[in-house]
């Protein structure tokens, strides 16, 4: 008999809408998803309300919610729509953008450089990094605590889990995978699947910063990780560096992991009030690579895992 599965969804930066709305929207993303690449693993989805749990944790951080109705407009536009227009690839792939990846890329190199030439926006995102990072008045920890507690409630009712961290999100649910398996106050669980969004993992700001970072060999890295998939869509900013086997892929020579795959061959086409934006979750959310891992990992029974990995999906592009 199938296990219980519980995915466990970890948010990105800037204020989001009041905790039981943005579930509800983040649960419609997910269910348009699946029922997109996989009526079966729609229905177990849709028929489990408890499967999805939401690590709400920006109000925390930030002290005020965001206008869920700033974001209708995005995420029904991508639901109707679910392949890039052609103006949308243009602009993905456009000249400015590349040269914004080059501008990004010179000031990971040159600090210095990159805070005095940087938009207002980029250093007030640095500065909110730092925050987390620096675990300024205790912020992270209390962060951490939270998603510690769905890990370990899930764990304690012998439920598989399938871990998302957005964006930052990322970064948070990697530090406490650390701290479960490393810190003072360890639990024996595992995370059936690892799947970062948009992942800022491999930036330079974030590796100094992370859990484990003075640690050497095998103790510098979570134990407590079975599988991890990497998505990072075309045009990416914040994942600067789409692919992280280059930086974590020595979990799998070690064997703390069993695989960890990168695909970056695909699109984000998501338009919210500011325009195009790659990186936001919803449009990851409903992206067909991203669903089509979920929907293998719902439908597959955890004494069976090879199943997980035969979809559509192109790792490496």
């Amino acid at each position: 008999m199938t296990r219980p599965a519980r995915i466990i969804f970890v948010p990105g930066m800037k204020p989001k809408p009041p905790e039981e709305l943005y579930r509800q929207v983040i649960r419609r993303c997910l269910q348009v998803g699946l029922e997109r690449v996989g009526p079966d693993a729609a229905r177990v989805f849709r028929d489990d309300p408890s499967c999805l749990a939401l690590i709400a944790w920006t109000y925390l951080f930030y002290g005020e919610h965001r206008d869920i109705n700033l974001d209708r407009a995005g995420i029904e536009r991508v639901i109707e729509q679910p392949e890039p227009l052609a103006r949308d690839i243009a602009e993905i792939e456009s000249l400015a953008r590349r040269k914004s990846r080059v501008f990004l890329a010179v000031g990971e190199a040159a600090p210095l450089f990159y805070r005095l030439f940087a938009k207002p926006s980029m250093r007030l995102t640095i500065a909110e990094a730092l925050r987390y990072l620096r675990d300024r008045r205790g912020v992270a920890t209390a962060i951490r605590n939270l998603l510690r507690k769905a890990l370990v409630d899930a764990w304690s009712a012998g439920e598989r889990v399938l871990l998302i961290g957005h964006s930052l999100g990322s970064v948070i649910a990697y530090d406490t995978l650390w701290e479960l398996s490393r810190g003072e106050r360890r639990e024996s669980g595992r995370v059936d699947l690892f799947m970062s969004l948009g992942s800022p993992l491999a930036s330079r700001l974030i590796l100094r910063g992370l859990q484990g970072r003075r640690r050497k060999g095998r103790e510098r890295y979570p134990h407590n990780i079975i599988r991890w998939q990497n998505f990072s869509a075309r045009g990416e900013l914040t994942a600067l560096h789409p692919r992280l086997e280059p930086f974590f892929g020595e979990m799998v020579k070690s064997g703390l992991l069993e695989s960890l795959q990168d695909f970056n061959g695909f699109y984000n086409h998501y338009r919210g009030p500011e325009g195009l934006d790659v990186h936001t979750s919803y449009g990851y959310l409903l992206t067909r690579p991203v669903s089509e891992s979920i929907a293998a990992w719902l439908r597959v029974d955890p004494a069976d895992r090879t199943g997980q990995v035969r979809t559509s999906l192109t790792a490496g592009v």
